[in-house]
C-alpha cells in the first residue's frame, strides 16, 4: 500500500492526527491557540471583501452628482404623474358615487 506524501491531509474538516510523537525526549514548544472555525471563516471573508473593494472602479464626483440629479428628476416626474392620476380618479369616483 502506498503512503501519502508528507504534509498531505484532509483538505476539509479536522486536521489529521500525527501518528506517534516526538521520540527525542525534548519538550514541544506550546502551539499557537487556534481560532474557532467561524471566526477564521469570517476573518477570511472580510479580507476577501477588502481585496475586492480595492479592485472596484469607483465613479468620480461629477458622475455621482449627475446620476443623483437624474434620479431625483425621475422621482419628481413620477410622483407628479401619480398625484395627477390619484386626483383624476378621486374626482371620477366622487362624481360616480354622488349620483
Amino acid at each position: 500500500m502506498a503512503r501519502a506524501p508528507e504534509g498531505t491531509g484532509p483538505a476539509i474538516g479536522k486536521p489529521a492526527k500525527a501518528v506517534g510523537g516526538d521520540r527525542s525526549g525534548r519538550l514541544r514548544a506550546p502551539q499557537a491557540r487556534r481560532l474557532p472555525p467561524f471566526v477564521a471563516t469570517a476573518t477570511q471573508f472580510l479580507r476577501d471583501v477588502r481585496a475586492e473593494l480595492t479592485r472596484v472602479a469607483w465613479p468620480d464626483r461629477q458622475v455621482v452628482i449627475a446620476s443623483s440629479v437624474v434620479v431625483v428628476f425621475v422621482l419628481v416626474v413620477t410622483s407628479l404623474y401619480l398625484a395627477a392620476c390619484d386626483f383624476v380618479f378621486a374626482k371620477v369616483f366622487e362624481q360616480v358615487l354622488s349620483h
